[in-house]
């Protein structure tokens, strides 16, 4: 499942599409290289942006263990135990933290659940100047209010994803495993109201959540 975004009536409509398609990997993530470097998020043009996940290829990856911090994690599930992970301190780009659930029957890794950090100055940087241009486009015009803008509200407990493993079924090596179904939820600035005081306008955007999700249907061997 997919957003789309659709002009109507003057005003950007929000939706919903699915599709079906080939690939070689179940999701399209960055290398590991660019996740380290870069962090989690990337600027496709002006105001389009893509996020990604930690994978099995960056969690193993030695960029991914100097730049996190790992701990166990105890639950009340004796079939699965945690490895928890989080940005060592002084990473300036979007970074996730988060459990990586292990089967301690089957052996291999079971769900990982993930939360997205340090978004706010991603979003300053690279949204909110498109955001404000747009924004004041279509309230400032005729208008002889003086318009500024409220600091982004954002919670950032609501973006991040989680990843469901699974086996390769009939598979010779024991470590074959691929990402079975996912789901990442990213932030998108949207215009929460306008709020005039005298003759001062005051536009308050917000971080909303835009979720992203599939899953592997079939697995096919060449």
């Amino acid at each position: 499942m997919r957003p789309i975004v659709e002009w109507r009536r003057g005003a950007y409509r929000y939706a919903y599409d699915t599709a079906t398609v080939d690939a070689r990997t179940s999701l399209n993530n960055a290398v590991p290289e660019y996740l380290e470097a870069h962090g989690y998020a990337q600027v496709l043009n002006d105001s389009m942006t893509t996020f990604y996940a930690p994978d099995g290829d960056a969690l193993a990856s030695p960029g991914f263990l100097a730049t996190h911090c790992l701990s166990t994690v105890q639950d009340a599930d004796e079939t699965r135990i945690g490895l928890g992970f989080e940005p060592k301190p002084g990473r300036r780009v979007v970074d996730v933290n988060g459990v990586l659930w292990i089967d301690t029957v089957a052996g291999g890794p079971r769900q990982l659940e993930f939360r997205y950090t340090s978004l706010l100055p991603f979003l300053r940087r690279h949204l909110e100047p498109t955001f404000r241009v747009w924004e004041l486009s279509r309230f400032s015009h005729g208008s002889r209010l003086r318009y500024t803008f409220h600091p982004i509200e954002i919670d950032e407990s609501r973006f991040g994803g989680v990843l469901q493993f699974e086996r390769i079924p009939e598979s010779t090596a024991r470590d074959r495993w691929l990402i079975r179904e996912w789901t990442i939820v990213r932030p998108r600035l949207l215009y929460k109201g306008l709020y005039v005081v005298g003759k001062r306008a005051t536009i308050w955007p917000r971080a909303d959540p835009l979720t992203t999700s599939g899953k592997v249907l079939a697995l096919i061997r060449p």
